[in-house]
């Protein structure tokens, strides 16, 4: 048989004036060589050159290294089936693609990149999209993009879409300017969308700008002080004790809200994110030493959460496996639970549509979102008395 080398090393990497050292994994087969940078970093005081493994000292070392192992023997599988059915090793284009798939969790091997001729700018856009679900293109800390980010790519996409369907023209890359700006803003003003969302609109359409132009497919880079994203304050929804009081105690709740009450009230005794909520496992969970040890997947900080009494009940009944359920579904749910708590004090929305000035008054139960739950945690919390930094620590927030 042919020899067919996998190894991995530590590669350093300076993002944001820190340096991190990812795994680097090196496949060698006759006069082929293919290196590339998996998504896993260890400290290099943690790494055992020799073993190529990470220490038990290391975070999740049983993870990292059946990760690393399991890629391996995928390898290898890989390498000996192409000589058993093709009499000839795979090449260094099936390999690439095998590692892609590896690497970004995709299920099925992606088609080799083509050159395309002639695409229009909402066509590149498309592209984008792809790329962001397959996993080809990933945020800048180096993770798959989530869902709920694909689905604001997919609703920009459709307002540019009518606003070059009214435009009744197509654009290049090069008319991304201040003229551009300036009448699409004009355009979603006009359709009554609120600064804050336009802000979101443009955030998304410079990613696109930025990820085209490293593509090599532009070269404009006036867009990159042109498109201005901006941001007001909204009104940030607490729950007031009282308040929290009413849901815990609510009674007679539907089947289909059942779960949602109970992740809502996780959340708050907790203070996690919905992302790390649905990510905790129930080997993150110890009801003997009462605590909840968790790495975020925002700011890859390893939390340590007390488990009150209350969070505990919730905890047991479902013996530490926790619902997971989509965020929309979740905001949908918690706006009618908090409806049925009777949490429906009007509170005043201001916001902006260029200089234009809207009030509106809503009820409380509206604007109730999994961020509410944080928030309340915090807000309550401080009001108890517990140290701002405390809090920060649970909530995995660096600054006030």
């Amino acid at each position: 048989m042919q020899e067919f080398k996998v190894n991995y090393y530590l590669n350093r990497i300076k993002k944001n004036s820190k340096d991190y050292y990812f795994i680097l994994i090196s496949v060698a087969w006759n006069k082929n060589r293919y290196r590339t940078t998996l998504k896993m970093h260890v400290d290099p005081n943690l790494w055992d050159n020799n073993k190529q493994r990470a220490k038990s000292s290391s975070k999740n070392p049983r993870i990292i290294n059946d990760t690393l192992d399991g890629i391996r023997n995928l390898l290898r599988e890989f390498h000996e089936e192409k000589l058993r059915e093709f009499k000839r090793p795979p090449t260094l284009d099936e390999v690439k693609l095998l590692l892609l798939r590896v690497i970004n969790n995709t299920t099925e091997i992606p088609a080799p990149p083509t050159k395309v001729i002639n695409k229009t700018f909402l066509g590149h856009f498309q592209d984008f999209i792809k790329d962001s679900e397959s996993g080809i293109r990933l945020s800048t800390k180096g993770k798959k993009i989530g869902t709920s980010t694909i689905t604001s790519y997919k609703v920009t996409k459709n307002h540019l879409a009518d606003f070059l369907g009214r435009r009744k023209s197509s654009i290049s890359f090069d008319e991304v300017d201040e003229k551009f700006y300036s009448s699409l803003i004009k355009h979603l003003c006009e359709k009554n969308l609120s600064n804050n969302t336009q802000g979101k609109l443009i955030k998304i359409i410079k990613s696109f700008m930025h990820y085209t132009l490293e593509k090599g497919i532009h070269s404009n880079s006036k867009f990159i002080k042109t498109l201005k994203k901006f941001k007001e304050e909204t009104v940030k929804v607490v729950l007031t004790l009282s308040e929290l009081e009413q849901v815990e105690n609510l009674e007679n709740v539907p089947p289909e809200l059942q779960a949602i009450k109970d992740i809502f009230l996780i959340q708050i005794y907790t203070g996690l994110r919905n992302s790390d909520l649905n990510n905790l496992k129930k080997e993150n969970i110890n009801l003997r030493e009462r605590r909840i040890t968790i790495y975020t997947i925002k700011t890859q900080d390893s939390t340590v959460i007390p488990i009150s009494k209350k969070l505990y009940h919730i905890l047991e009944k479902y013996n530490r496996d926790i619902p997971k359920m989509s965020s929309q579904w979740y905001n949908r749910g918690l706006k009618k639970l908090c409806k049925l708590a009777g949490i429906d004090s009007r509170v005043q929305l201001t916001y902006y549509i260029g200089n234009v000035r809207k009030d509106v008054i809503k009820p409380k139960y509206e604007l109730v979102s999994s961020h509410t739950a944080r928030r309340t945690f915090i807000t309550l919390s401080l009001k108890k008395g517990v140290l701002p930094e405390m809090v920060m620590k649970v909530s995995g927030h660096k600054d006030r």
